[in-house]
């Protein structure tokens, strides 16, 4: 229909600007550049009897827009497999889970079914039972060498000891020094900010004395990281639908096709056949319209326009070239009895007409191709050469449509084009890429937008890109001879929908019953006018006999034997083996889970 848009390409562009306001608000955009770290570290050593030491973690961890069960420690068991492990966290499930994994013993705070994000506090306290404080010698290692995540401050207290000849070394294992164990009142203490990933710490000195343990204070939970989420989703429809709009507007103006000056008559009349041309020469001024503009011009024609073929008509209303203006041309062909169309017991039968020997030789060597030789063909299932032959005919209407000159920009192409692929390009991106494939690659790729300003530019460009795949069917401008046309075409349609039997009746009096009902399958009128034909009072062997509704009522048939059918076919961590920094005990990983 002449200066109709489809609502559908309207709620694409909705659906997206809507994607994008989802995906700031869960955080997958815009959320910032977090990648799971940890925000600080306390870890406390104390005396617990005998041989054994007490390590309390106080863990400050940021999973940032990673879903994450929760805290993960790997603890060498070379001072002995940990005892008495106890876990609390304020803000999250911090349940414990104790198993054995080569020489190690694995913890794990947190619910298997319990998954978060963002920042999180943890306090993990265990006892390793066989130090050997005997000795006189405490070398602990406090985290191993390899350490996927920064620590931004990651400070180590011993209290109960006197110790003398303190050490402490990070870095890389088999490092030395690079700190200092600072005695600090009854206790020892070094601070890094930040430990960077990778560095191991080992602390060390000889034991003099014990002295009570003073338990330090929880350290202050580190700034939330600022939450823009909300905020930034209620931006991303502003944005869009400007953006959105922005591109409507531009294509729509783009897009304004010429028309002869004056009112309706003018406008479809201004203008004097081409000698032996179906082409039409300008005789008046010309001014510019848009499309809808264009449609309010349209009147009411009783007879299609001279000269013109029931697909050239589908092409100057719709402005592209698909399979339903190939559809149209097979129904000229039965209207002009080049050849017959019969309903098998629902099978669509394509015969070869008395008026076949009258085609051009360009449409007789197509039909030659699809026929083959063969004086009937039952389409319903794939056949190469029908499918040859359709895609010819496609090549031939793209390439006389551009010929014609009723574009002065971006006539029709073969296979749509104008947008229509594109805009079904974005769907199966957006959708059917993001289901099918799990959202793995769909995440990865707006994954790089977590800043603000980047969120922002996401949340403009994507939905002006797909406003644009989907307002490309405005971008076609007609020439003044091509909007003439198109007003004649656009009358005619609108008699077609809205006649009744007796005007079936007149056409069959006038020998053109088939003519226009193959303009009445190319013009998407073939319902209507299939109603009006049930209701006319004609011989019942002129409402069956090769009709060309049969293209229409039966377009299954054809689609199934030109396309061919489609083929089908059949988190967690473990513990880093490196050794220590210094060469003490314990140490191990940390992480999530």
């Amino acid at each position: 229909m002449l200066g109709r848009l489809g609502w559908w390409r309207h709620v694409v562009v909705a659906v997206v600007i809507a994607v994008c306001s989802a995906l700031a608000l869960i955080g997958v955009i815009g959320g910032g550049l977090r990648d799971e770290r940890f925000d600080a570290k306390q870890i406390t050593v104390s005396p617990a009897g005998g041989e054994g030491v007490r390590i309390r973690e106080v863990v400050d961890q940021d999973f940032g827009r990673t879903d994450r069960h929760g805290y993960e420690r790997t603890i060498y068991n070379d001072f002995g497999v940990p005892i008495d492990v106890e876990a609390s966290s304020p803000d999250a499930d911090a349940s414990v889970g104790i198993a054995e994994v080569f020489g190690a013993t694995r913890i794990r705070l947190g619910d298997p079914n319990t998954t978060y994000d963002g920042q999180h506090r943890y306090v993990l306290a265990y006892t390793l039972p066989q130090a050997r404080l005997s000795s006189g010698l405490l070398a602990l290692d406090i985290i191993d060498s390899g350490e996927e995540f920064e620590t931004g401050r990651f400070e180590v207290i011993i209290t109960g000891f006197q110790l003398t000849d303190t050490k402490c070394n990070v870095g890389s294992y088999g490092d030395v020094g690079g700190c200092t164990l600072e005695q600090v009142g009854s206790d020892y203490r070094v601070v890094f900010e930040p430990l960077e990933p990778g560095d191991g710490v080992t602390v060390a000195g000889t034991i003099v004395g014990f002295t009570t343990p003073l338990e330090p204070e929880m350290p202050a939970l580190p700034p939330k990281a600022p939450d823009h989420r909300v905020l930034l989703a209620i931006l991303m429809w502003p944005i869009g639908i400007v953006a959105a709009i922005v591109v409507f507007t531009l294509a729509k103006l783009r897009g304004r096709n010429d028309v002869f000056s004056g009112g309706a008559v003018e406008a479809a009349y201004g203008r004097m056949p081409a000698p032996g041309a179906p082409g039409l020469a300008p005789v008046m001024s010309v001014s510019r319209v848009s499309d809808s503009r264009l449609a309010d011009l349209a009147t009411i024609e009783f007879v299609p326009p001279k000269g013109l073929d029931p697909w050239h008509g589908n092409v100057l209303l719709n402005e592209r070239i698909t399979s339903d203006t190939v559809a149209a041309w097979f129904s000229a062909l039965a209207a002009s009895e080049a050849i017959t169309l019969r309903d098998d017991d629902g099978d669509l039968v394509l015969g070869s007409g008395p008026r076949r020997n009258e085609l051009d030789p360009t449409n007789a060597a197509i039909v030659d191709q699809f026929m083959s030789g063969k004086s009937e063909l039952k389409l319903g299932t794939y056949d190469a050469e029908f499918a040859g032959a359709w895609d010819a005919v496609m090549t031939q209407q793209a390439s006389t449509i551009k010929a014609t000159g009723w574009w002065k920009r971006r006539p029709p192409g073969a296979g749509g084009g104008n947008g229509a692929g594109g805009a079904k390009t974005i769907i199966l991106f957006l959708f059917v890429g993001f289901f099918v494939l799990g959202g793995s690659v769909f995440s990865a790729v707006v994954g790089w937008f977590q800043t603000i300003p980047l969120a922002l530019g996401f949340g403009l460009v994507l939905p002006a890109f797909v406003a644009y795949c989907v307002y490309a069917r405005m971008l076609p401008a007609r020439s003044a001879t091509g909007s003439a046309l198109a007003l004649l075409t656009e009358s005619f349609r609108r008699f077609l929908e809205a006649s009744e039997g007796q005007h079936v009746e007149w056409a069959w009096k006038q020998g053109m019953l088939r003519e226009y009902s193959a303009w009445a399958v190319a013009l998407g009128a073939a319902d209507a006018w299939g109603k009006a034909l049930a209701r006319a009072n004609i011989p019942e062997t002129e409402r069956f006999v090769s009709n060309p509704l049969l293209v229409h009522t039966m377009a299954r048939s054809f689609t199934t034997t030109h396309v061919a059918p489609s083929s089908s076919g059949s988190g967690g961590g473990g513990f880093s083996g490196g050794g220590s920094v210094g060469g003490g005990g314990g140490g191990g990983s940390s992480g999530s889970w």
